[in-house]
């Protein structure tokens, strides 16, 4: 079957049912594939390489519905995502990293169990401007978030219907989910959300919270704390332009200082960012952001930001794309210019990145 990329955003940020749906019951197939070439330098060398997921995660997967009666259905997703160029199955060599969930939905909402986006990514890429993708290739957020907190295993989330513009969602993760291996509590994640939008004005307001470690290796009696993230965005459509901005706040966390992914631990910081997207530009998109990182107690850890992206479509299914980016670091900072999915080009720190890149998207 296939779809294109407004059929699928519905899918991607509000993980809702197939994009066609019939009676009874429906599986549909769908997927992007990204693949361009950047090229960098930093450090005083320069870096060619093949990249795939820039603007947009490739990626396949097959989403469901049966109708059980009285406006009730029990849906599904199962999301893969893989690199282009070379075929590897990426989020750490799961098969389903992206999503995998069951659930059910109806006139009181839509309750899902299993791997779920968290509220706090689904604010992520409703605030960054974009055509082809956002949350992604030349966005300040998707250089400077750690990453740990928004793809949430062993999750329930509740998402209520839309009460005049308004939709709440509440979240809990179990984290380590019973691991003898690992502290009891570490990764329990909750979570609640608003997002707003009508008219030309939209809004949001995200609050997380997520069990840490200060150990480099976990053990079952390592120690652990609690940080949380406070996420704020908002956007006005213009017609000629469509502004956005989003603040992200970390506390709960003074004794970190290296991020650790397999922790849960992310230093005590704030970031924002501002991007705009012009349409009709030489019947493209212009999209142009803006942002930084503030380590909080280390002015040496901040970062600034840079991106300006130009998207094009060939066709309702197929997306061109261009972009200059430049990130500056301070001299204990290495952020680089990350993708949609995957990792971006490493930087040591203190080191700046400058890099372009060229693309091509198409959904299916």
């Amino acid at each position: 079957m296939k779809t294109t990329f407004k059929q699928c955003w519905p899918i991607l940020l509000a993980a809702t049912l197939p994009c066609a749906a019939h009676a009874q019951s429906s599986v549909t197939l769908y997927g992007t594939i990204d693949a361009s070439i950047q090229y960098a330098r930093t450090g005083g060398k320069t870096v060619a390489r093949l990249d795939s997921n820039n603007v947009f995660p490739s990626d396949w997967g097959l989403t469901g519905a049966e109708d059980i009666g009285g406006g009730t259905k029990v849906i599904f997703k199962l999301e893969n995502g893989f690199n282009v160029a070379n075929g590897q199955i990426v989020q750490t060599g799961k098969i389903f990293g992206r999503e995998a969930w069951v659930g059910l939905s109806g006139p009181y909402g839509r309750v899902q169990f299993g791997l779920n986006n968290s509220p706090e990514m689904w604010g992520l890429a409703r605030f960054e401007a974009g055509d082809l993708g956002r949350w992604d290739w030349g966005h300040a957020a998707n250089n400077f978030n750690f990453f740990v907190s928004t793809k949430i295993s062993n999750s329930v989330i509740y998402v209520s219907p839309t009460f005049n513009g308004f939709t709440f969602s509440a979240m809990w993760g179990f984290g380590a989910n019973g691991d003898p291996t690992l502290p009891r509590t570490l990764g329990n994640t909750a979570s609640l959300g608003v997002y707003y939008a009508k008219g030309p004005l939209s809004f949001e307001a995200d609050y997380e919270s997520q069990v840490y470690s200060t150990d480099t290796v976990i053990t079952p009696s390592s120690p652990t704390s609690t940080g949380n993230h406070s996420l704020f965005g908002i956007g006005y459509d213009f017609g000629f332009v469509h502004l956005y901005g989003l603040f992200v706040l970390h506390r709960g966390a003074a004794q970190v200082k290296v991020s650790n992914p397999a922790a849960f631990a992310d230093p005590n910081n704030f970031y924002y960012d501002l991007s705009a997207q012009i349409p009709h530009v030489l019947n493209g998109t212009l999209i142009a952001d803006f942002g930084q990182y503030k380590l909080q107690g280390n002015s040496n850890g901040n970062a600034t930001s840079y991106g300006l992206r130009y998207d094009y479509r060939l066709s309702k299914r197929t997306g061109l794309y261009a972009g200059i980016a430049y990130m500056r670091n301070g001299s204990e900072a290495s952020f680089t210019e990350n993708p949609a999915q995957g990792a971006g080009i490493p930087v040591s720190p203190g080191k700046n990145l400058l890099t372009t890149v060229v693309g091509m998207v198409h959904s299916f």
